[in-house]
């Protein structure tokens, strides 16, 4: 119980229900309206009132209330720190957008309430950007990037590894950027060295790195440090030298690759995943086939791809060359095919292999199976270990077994050996 509020996961208990929204690119905005106006329809007559938040609001503001008539409320990223009042406003008849600027610091405003299982945990370490890539809302949605206090961050993760998490996922806009805005601050290198003096063993995974601020002392930590997940997320958008340019992004064709050449070299057994982006304006059959040619060369573990979104307040709004939705969607369908025969041989080479795997679930309860993922694997997004034990297990188990078989995307392992703590 919060302010005299008491949460619930079910909708058919809520008197008042509060939907997140996303607006990173077209389809999350309208993933995110169809949400909201189903759920308007289905609470109609109810008595439940219903408020919009988040990105979405700092889009549209208040033509979200006029545009669906049934919403009671809204309220952006940067107004949370009014929410009780703002609930008491909605509570009381009145139908308000609150929309504030973004602090100049940013720190948590409430106590952590996990609404995931507690083996697996998402730490944020900042907010904002000030990349300004071309194609993003996100400086205007979040702000400027604002470093979080470090103290705060290593203090919220001695709680959840006393509560039982078992993998902390440092997350943000950019976490490569972390502490570039504050002179007190240490480095994300810094940060990690925080972290991990500690005795605990556990899984740090550090996601949303920017290639050009990989520094060597990450390399040299993720080498060393057998918690440190042996995977980066590293998002390229593209490889061709004159989109890069045209989405304004800081690193070149040869600078990726002089990166992943050195990241492979210290760590050999580095499990890579990036992000593309096909369609963007301008973008020539030449440059399409620079991007493809390069992930035949790279053999990135994972990738997730998508085709560009047109934004309004976007610099790349006013691009010429704007490419079809027919040829972009045709585009994407091609790299994510060859994407799939790449990641298959990759994993492939896993077969017969020990592997260590946090289990997150049981497939078929009263069944002898089981799924997880391997320290490859990042939650939500790249796969999952298919597990048969004999022995029974736990969400948050850690378990030694054998890939048996493979696909694309996930792993079927066999002959499970529990442990009561992570091999480091």
């Amino acid at each position: 119980m919060t302010e005299g509020f008491i949460l619930t996961n079910d909708c058919r208990d809520a008197d008042l229900i509060i939907i997140n929204t996303c607006s990173f690119i077209e389809e999350a905005q309208q993933e995110s309206v169809n949400t909201l106006m189903q759920t308007a329809k289905d609470l109609k007559g109810t008595g439940t009132y219903l408020v919009v938040a988040g990105c979405l609001v700092e889009i549209y503001g208040t033509k979200i209330l006029k545009n669906i008539p049934d919403i009671d409320g809204a309220i952006g990223v940067h107004s949370y720190r009014h929410l009780k009042k703002f609930l008491s406003m909605v509570f009381n008849g009145l139908r308000v957008t609150l929309k504030c600027a973004p602090t100049p610091l940013y720190y948590t405003l409430f106590s952590r309430i996990l609404t995931t299982p507690p083996h697996s945990v998402c730490v944020k370490i900042a907010e904002g950007c000030s990349n300004h890539c071309s194609y993003c809302l996100i400086p205007k949605i979040r702000g400027p990037y604002r470093s979080r206090d470090p103290q705060e961050i290593n203090d919220e993760i001695e709680q959840l590894l006393k509560n039982g998490a078992r993998e902390i996922v440092l997350i943000a806009q950019d976490t490569t950027a972390y502490g570039s805005d504050r002179i007190d601050y240490p480095d994300l290198s810094g940060l990690i060295s925080l972290i991990l003096d500690r005795e605990d063993k556990f899984w740090l995974r550090i996601m949303y790195t920017y290639p050009s601020r990989i520094r060597e002392n990450l390399v040299q930590q993720i080498a060393e440090d057998r918690r440190i997940c042996r995977y980066l997320d590293l998002p390229i958008q593209h490889s061709s030298d004159r989109i890069l340019t045209l989405m304004n992004r800081s690193y070149r064709q040869q600078d990726l690759k002089m990166l992943i050449e050195k990241l492979r070299g210290k760590i050999p057994d580095m499990a890579l995943r990036t992000t593309c982006m096909v369609g963007f304006p301008g973008e020539k059959n030449s440059d399409y086939e620079i991007l493809l040619d390069d992930l035949a060369a790279i053999k990135f573990n994972r990738l997730g791809a998508f085709t560009f979104s047109l934004q309004e307040e976007t610099a790349a709004y006013r691009l010429p060359g704007i490419i079809s939705s027919r040829v972009a969607k045709r585009r994407l369908k091609k790299l994510m095919l060859r994407q799939q025969a790449i990641s298959l041989d990759l994993n492939k080479k896993l077969i017969g292999k020990r592997i260590t795997v946090l289990i997150e679930g049981q497939r078929n309860p009263g069944k002898n199976w089981y799924y997880g993922r391997t320290e490859f694997q990042a939650p939500e997004v790249d796969g999952r270990v298919l597990v048969y034990s004999g022995q029974p297990l736990n969400p948050g188990d850690w378990a030694t077994v054998k890939i048996a078989a493979v696909s694309p995307y996930n792993l079927l392992a066999i002959n499970t050996v529990p442990l009561p703590e992570l091999p480091v």
